[in-house]
């Protein structure tokens, strides 16, 4: 996926995180006829911004041309 694709899936798991929390469940239509409707996984929906941020913050340090240094030190 190219850096303004990821920048949109952010988008979009930023606004589902909004949405979720003013309001996980919600009815349309009363009686018999009425509809549950439940929300996405809070949890599931924080990995997702998670994974975006890491994937844009990658692409964005790939394309400065500025690697990301590793430093390990020995026991």
């Amino acid at each position: 996926m190219t850096l303004d694709q990821w920048r949109d899936r952010l988008a979009d798991y930023l606004a589902a995180e909004k949405r979720i929390l003013q309001s996980q469940e919600y009815m349309i239509g009363n009686g018999g006829t009425a509809r549950r409707n439940r929300r996405a996984d809070l949890e599931q929906v924080r990995i997702g911004i998670r994974e975006c941020r890491e994937q844009i913050a990658q692409l964005q340090a790939a394309a400065s041309g500025c690697p990301r240094t590793i430093r390990l030190r020995p026991y």
